[in-house]
């Protein structure tokens, strides 16, 4: 029985070292502070969207709340005033799966801001149905950012010729938001504007809360059953906030445009996502999906 407890003893040991030597990752090294830069941040009021908005005010900047939901929104703002000390901290009503709203919440930006120093697109979605948008295309393509799939589909943007497979669609619209900053900062080359992509890790967040339909309180009783294990291998939203605090507060990546990070370290993406022909067809498709040139 010794040698048991000895071992069980020894085991959870080794877990909590993995946890907080690895699984947990990088904290961000960054303690520049942020003093009279405006920062927007999109899907702020909860989870690593919300953990930013409040280390980024701690370090005094004016923080927009970009979100869909005006009562949370509030309570966010609330609790981030409080935490953070920092009363700065306004809101912005935006659905990212709308270019209605979208365009209406930019229009508003430019006549209340003078400028924007940071924009963190944080709002994503992850959701089990094979949902469309209020402009028609796939909800994941068009709230994760107006995107395709890891493969590029040309011929099924919207996603109807194969099987809706939730996580997989989901990673595909990841992918693609790195090969459209890496064409952005492209773009945007010879500006003082930078643009730069990053992943946060395998975090325990709300995204995945419309995922098993009705069976959703199945899963969430699955999840508690599994919390220690999920507990070990998967970041909280304050460890899985700590790359995107990175690139939006050190100073010493003012220059740095086009890159990829985790963990606070620039890393290779998948080779998919530096195909520059790609990337060029990826934003030409999108401004005419957006109708961005006759705005």
């Amino acid at each position: 029985m010794f040698i048991f407890i000895l071992g069980f003893v020894l085991l959870l040991s080794l877990l909590y070292a993995s946890k907080k030597l690895y699984w947990s990752g990088t904290r961000c090294p960054s303690k520049d502070r942020m003093d009279d830069k405006i920062v927007v941040i999109t899907g702020s009021n909860t989870g690593i969207g919300k953990y930013t908005a409040i280390e980024l005010a701690k370090r005094g900047a004016h923080i927009i709340l970009a979100c869909r939901n005006q009562e949370r929104a509030e309570a966010a703002k609330k609790e981030i005033q409080i935490k953070s000390n920092n009363n700065h901290i306004d809101i912005e009503i935006l659905d990212t799966s709308s270019f209605q709203s979208v365009r209406e919440c930019a229009s508003r930006l430019k006549k209340r801001l003078p400028r924007i120093d940071v924009l963190i697109n944080n709002a994503g979605v992850l959701t089990e149905s094979h949902e469309k948008s209020i402009d028609g295309y796939e909800i994941h393509l068009a709230t994760n950012h107006l995107v395709f799939n890891c493969q590029i589909h040309w011929d099924d943007i919207n996603l109807e010729k194969e099987s809706y497979t939730p996580f997989y669609i989901y990673a595909r619209s990841k992918l693609a938001n790195i090969m459209f900053t890496n064409e952005l900062a492209k773009r945007l080359k010879g500006t003082n504007i930078t643009a730069n992509s990053l992943h946060p890790g395998v975090i325990k967040t709300d995204l995945g809360h419309n995922i098993c339909g009705r069976y959703q309180h199945i899963f969430r009783l699955f999840l508690k059953i599994l919390s220690p294990i999920i507990w070990i291998f998967f970041k909280n939203t304050e460890e899985g906030a700590q790359t995107t605090i990175y690139l939006a507060s050190d100073i010493n990546l003012d220059n740095v445009t086009g890159k990829y990070f985790s963990d606070c370290t620039e890393v290779q993406p998948s080779d998919k996502a530096l195909n520059e022909q790609d990337n060029r067809r990826l934003w030409l498709l999108s401004e005419q999906m957006t109708k961005l040139n006759e705005v």
